[in-house]
């Protein structure tokens, strides 16, 4: 950890600086190295999680605190880390975040570019901010310190409107990625449960070029709001190289993978079964409608020569899609010049196939017609997501290892599935990107996408949040693996804030143990079982009744534990 002493008014003060990657979740206790925006403000604490109003799922017993308890700064309270140098980066975390509070005005959230150093035009130090203003206004704001009190105006604010998202008092994530353009302007990009709130341009005369980066709680005209934040990771900005939203209509550059396909389309989003929220007006659109291709449709952008990046992007997902089979997906390693074991062009999808199958593939197109097996494949079991037919944000991360062999990693909704390495024969170590398509025995599935962004910093290529859409329905999800041995993950989803408990009982209806119990927020949830019971011994081999129950419902599942 880099030290330095820097002087805060009249007095010296020793504190540690934090530069990126930076990470933390409170729980040894340490938080050193986070400043003070201004002389006598608190500093941030780490506090046992009870103290929150509610605990935060897999967070852990620890929690940032920060509050403004003396209304020494009228209600604010800033904590900070970094340089004032550090640019291009993305600040994400888990902020407690309140809805209708009394006492005044309220809110928390995250900050950018701060330096208290930089002198305004309407004061001394800047920030910017990205704050849950849940109150009368129903709104996101995004916007610096700079309040001109002539006109009461911001020199750079946003007011984003509040109604599509889940404004539930609790914890909620909030990700805010900034960036110092070319032309000396700066982009800030906010994002809250895993939702685009969309890219607002800083072209101010007060605009920051860097800053700190940090926490925010305030209440006007009270001792400030008790802010509460967990699970802060900051990174560096990826290095885009290719992003297309679909908004100018032009798709010239979209390839096809083989002769005669369908192009892909921009088209109106009200053509999509459902409008995508923040997708704005076009949508990428691909279907092989005369099935010319068996009902596969493939398009792609890049060099067969790319290596090394991640594509991510928005795909509408089917449930159960009438007409046979039929997914939506993302291509990576694409090459239609390379000649596999099994078929002449080569490339690798990821998608999502929600029929009875229930699970994910991750498999390439060199199809043994003796096997019927493919020369790459993964089915990637699929209990553990949501489901629910519409939009879902997909990712695919491929790098050439040093060996020579070709590792996968896919995401979903932010959740990672897992890492696969093709050491076959028919590995390819380069290729194209693109997005897919496909329905069996028909004329192929309508494929909708948007928001595609190719980074060669694949770590950074999925959304800079860890959250899913928020579920809906209340649901347990069956274990997995089934049977088991020793440790065995259940799975469920609440569709809004409940107290709920998820025990464990043998088949006579004996109490084994309790997983969970508490309040807990619209989220999907995981727990690992270990196989033991309330004493932690292991209990004996058989079948296990799980049950979650929310006062209201109660739903259960099977599970056999093996020996």
């Amino acid at each position: 950890m880099l030290k330095i002493f820097f002087i805060i008014g009249c007095g010296l003060s020793f504190v540690s600086a934090q530069s990126m990657p930076f990470s933390e979740n409170f729980e040894d206790g340490d938080v050193s190295e986070w400043q003070l925006y201004r002389a006598g403000e608190e500093a941030l604490q780490a506090v046992d999680m009870s103290t929150a109003p509610d605990p935060l799922f897999n967070g852990g017993n620890k929690v940032g605190y920060l509050q403004d308890s003396d209304a020494s700064y009228s209600g604010a309270a800033i904590a900070l880390v970094g340089e004032t140098t550090d640019q291009n980066y993305t600040i994400g975390g888990d902020v407690y975040v309140y809805e209708n509070h009394s006492g005044g005005s309220a809110y928390t959230g995250l900050v950018v570019y701060a330096d208290s150093s930089m002198q305004g035009s309407q004061s001394h130090g800047y920030y910017v901010k990205l704050v849950a203003d849940f109150d009368a206004s129903n709104r996101f704001r995004l916007y610096n310190n700079q309040l001109d009190m002539t006109t009461f105006q911001y020199t750079f604010s946003n007011s984003i409107d509040a109604s599509g998202v889940n404004k539930t008092q609790g914890w909620h994530h909030m990700s805010v990625k900034v960036e110092t353009l070319d032309d000396g302007t700066t982009e800030y990009t906010a994002y809250y449960d895993g939702q685009n709130l969309g890219s607002y341009i800083d072209d101010s005369v007060d605009r920051a070029t860097g800053g700190q980066y940090g926490v925010y709680a305030f209440q006007m005209d009270d001792d400030g709001i008790a802010g509460y934040f967990d699970n802060i990771v900051v990174t560096p900005n990826p290095i885009t190289i290719y992003n297309e939203d679909f908004e100018d209509s032009d798709v010239s550059e979209w390839q096809l993978y083989r002769a005669g396909e369908e192009a892909l389309q921009a088209v109106d989003m009200s053509t999509a079964p459902d409008p995508l929220f923040n997708g704005g007006n076009k949508v990428g659109y691909l279907q092989d409608s005369d099935a010319s291709y068996s009902g596969a449709a493939i398009a792609l952008v890049g060099e067969t020569t790319d290596q090394n990046y991640t594509i991510g992007g928005d795909v509408y997902v089917y449930e159960n899609h009438s007409g046979g089979s039929a997914y939506t997906g993302l291509v990576v390693y694409a090459d239609s010049s390379m000649q596999g074991s099994q078929s002449h062009g080569y490339y690798v999808k990821l998608v999502a196939d929600f029929d009875a199958s229930n699970r994910f593939r991750l498999y390439n197109n060199q199809l043994d017609m003796t096997t019927f097996q493919y020369t790459f494949s993964n089915s990637i079991d699929a209990s553990g997501v949501n489901k629910t037919q519409g939009w879902h944000h997909m990712s695919v991360k491929v790098e050439t290892l040093d060996d020579g062999t070709t590792e996968y990693t896919a995401y979903y909704d932010g959740q990672n599935l897992g890492s696969y390495i093709d050491d076959s024969v028919d590995r390819a170590t380069g290729g194209q990107y693109g997005v897919y398509a496909f329905q069996m025995d028909d004329d192929g599935i309508a494929g909708y996408f948007d928001n595609i962004v190719v980074t060669s910093d694949a770590e950074l290529a999925i959304d800079p949040f860890d959250y899913p859409e928020i579920p809906k329905s209340f649901s347990l999800n069956q274990n997995y693996p089934n049977p088991f041995n020793p440790t065995t993950t259940i799975s469920f989803d609440l569709n809004q804030r409940t107290n709920i408990s998820l025990d464990i009982f043998n088949l006579n209806g004996q109490f084994i143990i309790n997983l969970i119990s508490g309040n807990y927020g619209p989220k999907h949830y995981s727990v690992i079982w270990n196989g033991k019971n309330n004493r932690g011994r292991v209990v004996p081999a058989g079948m296990y009744l799980y049950t979650l129950s929310n006062g209201s419902e109660r739903v259960s599942q099977k599970m056999l534990f093996l020996k």
